[in-house]
């Protein structure tokens, strides 16, 4: 174990070194924050209920999503990856320390969106904080899962740019946190729902601020809790795979 945390601070002050990761994890998410959040609430004052919320889950989902493959791809171009093996730090310890170290930059920042948004843009707070944070925690689990089987199957960065790419723009356009859902045509709004980020944003509405909900908000928990699960089951197989295949 103390082995483990002594691996888990390292990871931690190499992300706060890293400027990349500091620009995924902090800078771009909330500038974003700032300026989306000037114009939703100028532009429509309905958006200030969810506000927080909104702006949470662009931030998990960038941070996460762009941000949690780039070590896993490094030390694998490095060979970082094989010392690890030959010293006998299992593909378990890996895959553990980088999804508890992201865990810890970007829930940060989604503490400072939950206390900023009433103060600067008089956003609502949840009816249930309880209810807002341990939703917050679901998805940004759900989301560091996306980024760690992007950062296990992505053969280099460039590659790992388009796989993020591919999942960040969709959750951004098709969820219903830049407008509604509804007021998509049919294909993408279904299309939107292959995506965490819109269960994520009915969890929130349903859960934490009791607003009516086009699906089930318990349910929409669940299945983010559900996609979670597998994302971190298949980078886990696929990195004890990548570990096998480099003995042979």
């Amino acid at each position: 174990m103390k082995a483990f945390l002594n691996y888990l601070w390292i990871q931690f002050k190499m992300d706060l070194r890293d400027r990349g990761t500091l620009l995924n994890f902090y800078l771009v998410p909330l500038v974003f924050f700032f300026v989306m959040g000037a114009v939703f609430s100028s532009v429509t004052p309905l958006m200030k209920t969810t506000l927080a919320a909104t702006m949470t889950i662009f931030a998990i989902t960038m941070g996460a999503v762009m941000g949690t493959p780039s070590p896993l791809v490094k030390m694998r171009e490095s060979g970082t990856m094989r010392a690890f093996k030959v010293n006998g730090i299992s593909a378990s310890a890996i895959l553990t320390v980088q999804a508890l170290s992201a865990f810890i930059h970007l829930f940060l920042v989604a503490v400072i969106i939950y206390f900023v948004s009433p103060l600067v843009f008089h956003s609502q707070l949840p009816v249930s904080a309880g209810a807002y944070f341990a939703i917050v925690a679901i998805y940004l689990l759900a989301c560091i899962g996306i980024g760690l089987l992007i950062g296990v199957i992505a053969p280099n960065q460039s590659t790992t740019t388009m796989f993020s790419m591919i999942v960040f723009l969709p959750s951004l356009l098709l969820s219903g946190i830049m407008f509604p859902a509804n007021m998509l045509p049919a294909a993408l709004m279904w299309l939107g729902r292959l995506f965490p980020a819109t269960y994520a944003l009915q969890s929130f509405s349903g859960l934490a601020f009791h607003l009516s909900t086009d699906i089930n908000a318990a349910f929409s928990l669940i299945l983010v809790a559900t996609f979670c699960v597998i994302m971190f089951i298949l980078a886990f197989l696929q990195l004890n795979n990548i570990r096998k295949n480099e003995q042979m």
